[in-house]
């Protein structure tokens, strides 16, 4: 596509947009009319400061796909113009009130007359009713065009109405009351069509966006939403592998729609993108953020594309879900796997999906809460104690999904001696945990937790769960407001540096941390240590003072046992 064509921008007001027979519609696939009470507050203060101001506002950008040169379709913006004509129809609304109440009733029905030609639609000469200038999609428009545009109240109230067309009538009703409020008392109709005229439709400016295609669409997104503008890239993406199925009637799209509802339900929008992202890198080459829309658009190009695409990401969706909380009930049938999955989400990992999805469709039962068991390794190795440079995880979780895909893998043995590139050695492994800092607060605490615990089932095998375990609380040994007694061993400037070390910390039951512990002399807190059921605060407890080199010997200690519990055999490369 030549750059001149990707996109074309101007300012406009809903006036220059609305004008010379221009029509707008939502795609039919894109989500349902979903403004709420704030949002409708949010815009009529906006207008109401405006007023006053006597200014423009801005109202930020909108998406046009150009059908030919006076048909659009929004691809964002969609909740915006339908909110403000609803605006429209209000004061319309209002004026036909005016008139049933005999106020100059010829000029105000003239008034309601030329408002909704202009802005809404025209009139069908033997129906009568509108035809509008907007079109909203397959749930919403229906209602639009036989309530809204008529202004007429849903037949038997709210109670049967779908829940985007109940928040499109308390959209009109909200503000019918507001332009009531305004103008009842002076009861004048060119108030009201000055207003809008003057107000709604000249001074709320868009920067229209219009495209050609989706792909110029997503292109624009990116830039914009690179700015700080709110575009849906969800939204976006749905728009496009439905709009392959535009052809279909309503009841075959249904199916479609319900299907990435389910699929964006399972996963959460805001995290749509990407597991998108997840599932592409699990059976093809490395896909970057930036190039999804590009290559869903290359891989999906007709209906039998779409319904395989949509096939596979169901049934990917219900494990990504699994696998972003670990209680999720699927686990249930794997057992061991809510542990491993667990201490991924723990540490904050998610490099390690594209494996996790190829490796379902792999792996039996047992050895796939292996790959799960092997993941949580290798990111408490190199994410939570290591803590290197995540650019390459993507890359060999990656090439380990494809080798399993491509059958060049077949084996646990092979898939370890994937992982190897992201395998911290134990020598370096060692000497990080030997150093490592963490806090005792938020997630980092949790995870400290962890660390701890785990450490002290080791030293003394015992049924202790980090999550689970309401004794065990995390103890700073030098404390965080050490008393005067400390200043010999801890002079103020080592104690920053030594405050958060893991060495630092021990595992303390409640009824011992309190007055007892605190922020007492180490010779007062060692006889509380000595009575503690944790073995490494006991071994604390056993030496004489508590200074910068006990520290360093103690985690070294820990360190060394560290290795032996996040473990991983890697088998050597054949020869």
């Amino acid at each position: 596509m030549a750059r001149s064509s990707l996109l074309n921008t101007d300012t406009e007001d809903l006036k220059e947009l609305l004008a010379n027979g221009k029509t707008y519609q939502v795609p039919p696939y894109q989500r349902d009319y979903s403004w709420k009470a704030e949002h409708w507050e949010d815009l009529w203060d906006d207008i109401r400061a405006l007023e006053r101001n006597r200014g423009d506002h801005y109202m930020g950008s909108i998406v046009l796909q150009s059908g030919d040169r006076k048909q659009f379709r929004i691809i964002d913006g969609q909740q915006r113009i339908a909110t403000l004509s609803i605006l429209v129809l209000s004061c319309i609304d209002f004026l036909h009130a005016l008139k049933e109440q005999g106020v100059d009733a010829k000029e105000n029905e003239d008034r309601a007359g030329l408002l909704e030609a202009a802005y809404i639609g025209g009139r069908d000469p033997v129906s009568l009713r509108v035809v509008s200038k907007l079109q909203l999609n397959a749930h919403d428009d229906n209602f639009y065009q036989l309530n809204l545009t008529q202004r007429m109240p849903p037949a038997g109230g709210l109670r049967n109405l779908a829940d985007s067309e109940r928040l499109l009538w308390e959209c009109f009703q909200f503000f019918r009351q507001k332009i009531e409020d305004r103008f009842s008392r002076q009861k004048d109709g060119k108030a009201v069509a000055a207003f809008v005229n003057e107000v709604i439709t000249e001074r709320l400016l868009f920067i229209s966006v219009r495209v050609q295609d989706e792909l110029s669409a997503y292109t624009v997104f990116e830039t914009l939403n690179a700015r700080g503008l709110e575009l849906s890239e969800p939204d976006l993406l749905k728009n496009y592998l439905l709009s392959l199925a535009d052809r279909l009637s309503k009841s075959q799209m249904d199916p479609l729609l319900r299907q990435w509802n389910r699929i964006a339900s399972k996963v959460g929008n805001a995290r749509l993108p990407e597991f998108l992202r997840h599932h592409l890198n699990s059976r093809r080459e490395y896909v970057r953020q930036k190039d999804l829309f590009k290559t869903i658009k290359g891989d999906v190009s007709d209906m039998r594309g779409v319904f395989d695409l949509l096939r596979k990401l169901e049934e990917d969706a219900a494990w990504y879900q699994a696998l972003g909380d670990h209680n999720d009930p699927l686990l249930l049938d794997y057992p061991g796997a809510r542990e491993h999955v667990r201490i991924l989400n723990l540490f904050g990992v998610t490099q390690y999906l594209p494996l996790a999805l190829a490796s379902k469709d792999i792996f039996d039962t047992q050895q796939l809460v292996e790959v799960f068991r092997y993941c949580a390794i290798v990111s408490l190795r190199f994410n939570g104690v290591s803590r290197r440079s995540t650019h390459i995880l993507e890359e060999v979780y990656n090439n380990a999904a494809l080798a399993l895909r491509n059958k060049k893998a077949k084996t646990l043995q092979d898939l370890r001696r994937l992982l190897e590139p992201i395998y911290i050695p134990d020598n370096e492994f060692e000497s990080d945990f030997a150093n490592l800092q963490i806090r005792a607060s938020g997630r980092s605490g949790k995870r400290l937790r962890y660390i701890l615990c785990e450490l002290e089932k080791r030293m003394e095998p015992k049924d202790l769960n980090d999550e689970t375990a309401p004794n065990a609380t995390v103890e700073h040994v030098l404390p965080e407001n050490p008393c005067p007694a400390w200043n010999d061993s801890f002079p103020e400037k080592d104690r920053e540096r030594y405050i958060e070390r893991l060495g630092n910390y021990t595992l303390l039951e409640k009824g011992l941390n309190n007055k007892d512990a605190a922020n007492l002399a180490f010779a007062d807190k060692k006889v509380v240590y000595q009575k503690s059921i944790y073995a490494m605060t006991r071994a604390i407890a056993a030496y004489d003072e508590w200074t910068p080199a006990v520290v360093d010997e103690h985690q070294a200690q820990m360190a060394r046992l560290a290795k032996t519990i996040w473990k991983l055999e890697i088998p050597p490369a054949d020869h």
